[in-house]
């Protein structure tokens, strides 16, 4: 993502031409981001293209600004680039590299800042959909201020509805709920509603499901309408079942005359004498005797069976007569829960309809839902498209394999125009690309259907043909639309001996097994050293029920043994005991190198422990390591800790919470000293217990958590947690050095989550504490930017990403069939693709018959082709070694892998090889060659030889001011601290928030204090309307948490002046800055500097040297501005907030060097 520009070849170059429309398949690691890259820089290349109508659809934001920064800054660099390297670029791309082309190039970057919104329009498939209905709001009969729903207020709405109906009296939906709840698993009930509310096209339009719904539920069943119990045995009735075998079979059986045939003798001789009722209540009497218990024929009646040519006939035939009247009779049962739950979920749904339209919110599933309505089934449909047709002539749409039947109507409605009557617009050109892999689509679980896909490319391409036909018909001379249906197989990432080990496993499984229809092409890639390598599984054993070394483990033993295992083969890897050797660019360099830790990516099929468990013993064994990639806020030991602490300052009599706190970092108790000094007296609480010890370690954590109970009534909890991050507890130094830096992240979104509590509640700690138990909120990590450590992730989260080393540590799990069952409401029964979607809840075997069976067994075969296209994502994503390996439990350890599992799959691919010993692992296989242990370089990963000379070498020496060049006392000195720099984005947006708290600091002490929450609601709306009410929110509460400090009041008050440019000349160098706040008295001036960061320091001695040197510079020009008066600098955090004042000694101590900023001639970035 540099803005390098490399050759495109083969299909690369002709899916990048900007006049085709393209259909792109792109095998994993072939380079897809790079071609759309291209060819949208192909497009803005072309004379007569306008940048702001191009759209590029993608599936995930971190796609959208990947693909947004490598247009950038290719764009950036051309502006600058010399004739012949600019020539040589263009060339790379398949553009003319003619003068007036390269002039042309040079203005783009400027021409993509002006388009509206500062940029192109590259969106999510969601960021476009909200995009449409903010601009047509009335159109979308959009309640005014609606807003997308987070998860948390989707949780905390979900409860409030159900509570509410709860409490209105409607018995029938009461029962439903009893009778649902009862039969069901208990997280079922809400997600069922959750379901309902989902599928919102069920309970409104033409068609619509109404109450009563039992003919709907029957008909979507299989079942006639007026079926009863007749229906149900009407096949055991003398006429309809087959009795002439029955009685055909009596006569081999006699003849065997053994006592199993004793057995079916007499019941087969009454049941033929029996009438169709009395067969009602008999019927089950066949099991055990012709019949097995399961409904199957008996095989144990071999000799007539063999002997006797009509005898397995006949135990099919009764087998299935008996199968016929069970699967009837749940068929009715079910239908009958059905209907309930249907009706029960239908009230909850337009309910909540109705809740979210009162709150203004809407979520992800609504903004497709209501984008794709507005373009094809609203009355101001057609306006909406024509002023769409206005807006966009280049489409370009990403990941379309995971783009779902709503998704692709958006699409469709967008380019309805493209190729037909005024939408062609003579000699203008219109495209469409479309890029996906179906070997990729693994989102099912979010409501994907790749099966689309090619769907799509069939709909598109009969689109383009006609628009071909009618122009040939007509002779329209203008240009026809082309078509370009491409592959991408050779791949610039991965290794060929991987690719060959892909191919064979491709081979293996069968394409069909991956949902596809013929055989795809065989990957091809470099000829480098590339492994494969299969671990020996860890088997559990008898120690699974216990162990007493593991009793800190919350895993299985064979799990945590994985766990430990892999962390210690990543160490000796590491390490340098162990060195796993490099060889991607040794063409290029010469050299290879040793793994580092940045190198290493393990992935886990799902989310679980064990995932964390690796995390935490890679960090044990001091690895660095990122953290997994995605948790929810409430998992993570820094944030339960922080959370027990607010607990007991909440309820001090909640024993649970204060014991967890007392063996937290916060206070440190060993496991030996909680149970020195918890005894006590029985039904004495724990906390008067330990406020009467006498013990001196009682004593000092008892002066703590008084201190904590002090504040809790009175402060609100951003402020308590602030306190207890900052203050004297200094939880986050305690934390993060015992959890490692990981922790700083939800540590920080658990103070974010305070903020938003505050901003839309009126704040107090039991409030904070309910709101955060009823919600959850999922903290992503930004695995790309790992910087030099372990990657550990789902196979899900690695999508798009990419490394050396990949591990996979849970290939020997079983297969995850399970999923969201639905029927189709065919009601003109001709398998319309748009027949309406009918949900059904979650259903055991049992009740999974007849059309619920066969939806069940679609479902399954569905979600095994994701679990093998799972696979195929897994191992592409490695560069040079693939290590697959997992752990059994004991029983399994007995049978070996699941049959489906990847490890089983994979294991025959290295039967040919040999079984080396391991140290680690037991045994270990391995397929492909490693990279010579030669040439090694003892540079780190990121060095690069041809940048061997020295930066000032090369970099020209910027002129010497005349005069003196200004210093900027926040440029004065830049430090790196602990924490590594953030990302550019987040950098961004850190800045922005910064200044806008800044202003608002600025302007509020001139406004009446009653009125500055009103004033700053106003301006935050004006001057940041693209921001959420709850990031505008947080804003706003950080500064007015600033201003009612009393300690603050003489710093705001009139006689102190805000954003005071100051300018001074001392000792040779200009000083050039702006205060954020100055107070001058008759002998004494004081400067104060606003800090909006949200890890602020404990106490002054922890001030980052930058800031102090920065607050050196103030205070030097300020002494030669006011001569004679006592100078005094201080920095005000306002995150916490606190107000720190700098010793005059550490002031004159970073005096002497605020030259030395003069010599690097850095930009200035003055506040």
């Amino acid at each position: 993502m540099s803005g390098a520009v490399y050759p495109l070849q083969d299909n690369q170059l002709g899916a990048a031409n900007p006049r085709d429309n393209v259909w792109l398949s792109a095998s994993a690691g072939t380079g897809k981001t790079q071609v759309l890259s291209a060819r949208v820089l192909r497009m803005l290349l072309t004379p007569g293209v306008d940048p702001s109508q191009i759209l590029c659809l993608t599936f995930t934001k971190a796609g959208a600004a990947e693909m947004a920064t490598r247009i950038n800054s290719v764009l950036a660099r051309w502006v600058r680039l010399d004739a012949g390297t600019l020539g040589k670029e263009l060339k790379y791309l398949g553009a003319p590299i003619d003068p007036d082309t390269q002039a042309h190039a040079r203005t783009l970057f400027a021409s993509v800042l002006d388009c509206p919104g500062g940029g192109l329009r590259i969106d999510t498939i969601h960021a476009f959909s909200q995009w449409l209905l903010a601009n047509f709001p009335e159109e979308a009969k959009l309640t005014p201020g609606a807003r997308p729903m987070e998860d948390r207020e989707r949780e905390l709405l979900a409860r409030e509805v159900l509570a509410q109906m709860l409490s209105e009296g409607d018995e029938e939906f009461a029962a439903a709920v009893a009778n649902f709840s009862k039969l069901k698993e208990p997280d079922s009930l809400r997600q069922w509603l959750m379901r309902c509310a989902k599928s919102a096209d069920m309970w409104e339009g033409q068609g619509a499901w109404q109450s009563p719904m039992d003919a709907r539920v029957r008909s979507v069943l299989g079942i006639p309408v007026d079926a009863g119990d007749e229906w149900v045995y009407e096949g055991l009735g003398p006429d309809r079942f087959p009795d002439d075998h029955v009685l055909r079979m009596i006569g081999p059986l006699q003849e065997w005359g053994t006592k199993t045939a004793d057995k079916c003798i007499p019941f087969m001789q009454e049941w033929l004498g029996l009438g169709h009722e009395e067969r009602i209540g008999a019927y089950s009497g066949f099991r055990g005797k012709l019949l097995r218990a399961d409904g199957e024929p008996a095989l144990n009646l071999k000799k007539p069976r063999e002997t006797y040519p009509g005898f397995v006939e006949g135990q099919d035939l009764v087998s299935q007569a008996i199968k016929m009247v069970e699967e009837r009779r749940a068929l009715l049962n079910l239908a009958t829960f059905l209907t309930s739950a249907f009706e029960m979920g239908r009230k909850f749904a337009l309910r909540w309809e109705k809740a979210k339209e009162r709150e203004g919110y809407l979520d992800f599933d609504d903004l497709i839902r209501r984008a794709a309505q507005l373009l094809g089934n609203t009355d101001a449909s057609a306006w909406i498209r024509y002023k769409l047709d206005r807006s966009f002539d280049h489409i370009l749409i990403d990941e379309a394999q995971d783009t779902n039947e709503s998704q692709w109507d958006i699409v469709f409605a967008l380019i309805d125009d493209f190729f037909s009557g005024e939408g062609a617009r003579g000699d203008k050109i219109r495209t469409i690309f479309t890029v996906g892999d179906y070997k990729q689509a693994i989102f099912g679980f979010q409501g994907t259907s790749p099966e689309n896909f090619e769907a799509a490319k069939l709909k598109v391409k009969a689109r383009i043909d006609a628009a071909k036909a009618n122009a040939h018909e007509l002779r329209d001379e203008r240009l026809l639309p082309t078509w370009n249906d491409l592959d991408l197989g050779r791949s610039f990432r991965t290794a060929l001996p991987v690719l060959d080990f892909v191919n064979q496993t491709m081979d293996a499984i069968g394409h069909a097994e991956f949902g596809l229809t013929k055989p795809s092409e065989p990957h091809e890639g470099d000829d480098r050293a590339g492994l494969v390598t299969l671990w020996e599984p860890v088997r559990g054993g008898e120690e699974e029920a216990g162990h007493e070394d593991r009793k800190q483990d919350w895993l299985p033993a064979h799990d945590t043994q994985m766990a430990e295992n892999i962390a210690e083969q990543v160490r000796r890897w590491v390490s340098g005991e162990e060195p796993f050797v490099l060889e991607k660019d040794y063409e290029r360099t010469g050299k290879r190198r040793h793994a580092q830790a940045g190198d290493v990516m393990v992935l886990v099929r799902k989310r679980k422990d064990l995932a964390r468990q690796i995390v935490a013993k890679l960090h044990s064994k001091g690895v660095a390591v990122a953290g997994v990639d995605r948790l929810r806020l409430g998992e993570p030991l820094a944030v339960k800790d922080l959370m027990a602490a607010l607990r007991f300052a909440s309820q001090p009599l909640d024993d649970l919470s204060l014991a967890n706190v007392l063996v937290s970092p916060l206070i440190g108790w060993t496991q030996e000293e909680l149970l020195e000094y918890v005894p006590r007296a029985p039904k004495k609480r724990l906390w008067d217990h330990l406020r009467v010890h006498e013990a001196p370690r009682v004593l000092e954590t008892a002066e703590k958590l008084k201190a904590l109970l002090a504040r809790a009534d009175f402060e609100t909890p951003q402020d308590l947690l602030s306190w207890l991050l900052t203050g004297p507890w200094a939880a986050r130094r305690k934390l993060v050095a015992r959890l490692g830096r990981e922790a700083n992240d939800p540590i920080d979104e658990l103070i974010n989550s305070a903020f938003a509590y505050q901003a839309a509640h009126t704040p107090s700690l039991a409030g904070f504490i309910e709101w955060f138990d009823a919600g959850t909120t999922d903290l992503k990590r930004d695995a790309d930017d790992a910087g030099g450590q372990v990657r550990v992730m789902t196979v899900h989260g690695s999508k798009g990403l990419q490394a050396p080393i990949v591990i996979l540590a849970d290939a020997t799990g079983d297969p995850d069939t399970k999923g969201d069952l639905e029927l189709r409401d065919d009601r003109l029964g001709d398998q319309a693709q748009d027949a309406r979607k009918v949900p059904l809840p979650s259903l055991k075997k049992e009740e999974q018959v007849g059309p619920v069976e066969i939806a069940s067994d679609a479902s399954k075969a569905a979600a095994m082709q994701e679990h093998w296209r799972l696979l195929y994502v897994a191992m592409t994503r490695a560069e040079e070694a693939l290590f697959i390996g997992g752990s059994l439990g004991k029983q399994r350890a007995q049978k070996g892998p699941h049959e489906d599992s990847w490890y089983a799959r994979l294991e025959p691919l290295f039967d040919d090889g040999p079984t080396d010993a391991d140290e680690i692992w037991g045994t270990r296989r391995e397929f492909g060659n490693r990279a010579d242990n030669q040439d090694i370089s003892l540079d780190s990963p990121g060095h690069d030889e041809g940048d061997a000379l020295p930066r000032w070498l090369t970099n020209p020496v910027g002129e010497e001011p005349k005069p003196p060049r200004p210093l900027a006392p926040s440029s004065a000195g830049e430090e790196q601290g602990a924490d590594p720099p953030l990302a550019p984005e987040i950098a961004k947006d850190a800045a922005r928030r910064g200044t806008l708290i800044h202003a608002l600091l600025e302007r509020l002490p001139d406004v009446a204090p009653d009125d500055r929450r009103e004033a700053a609601k106003r301006w935050l709306s004006r001057r940041a309307p693209d921001l959420d009410e709850t990031t505008r929110g947080e804003m706003l509460e950080s500064a007015l948490s600033v201003l009612k400090e009393p300690d603050f009041a003489e710093i705001f008050s009139d006689k102190a002046l805000a954003e005071v440019p100051l300018t001074a000349q001392v000792g040779g160098v200009v000083i050039a800055g702006t205060a954020d706040r100055l107070l001058v008295t008759s002998d004494s001036v004081t400067v104060v500097d606003f800090k909006t960061s949200r890890r602020p320091p404990t106490d002054p001695d922890h001030i980052p040297r930058g800031t102090i040197k920065q607050m050196a510079a103030y205070a030097s020009a300020l002494e030669v501005i006011y001569p004679g008066r006592e100078i005094r600098a201080a920095v005000l955090y306002t995150h916490a907030p606190q107000l720190f004042e700098i010793e005059r000694a550490k002031l004159d101590e970073h005096k002497r060097s605020l030259g030395d900023t003069q010599d690097k001639f850095v930009p200035l970035d003055i506040e």
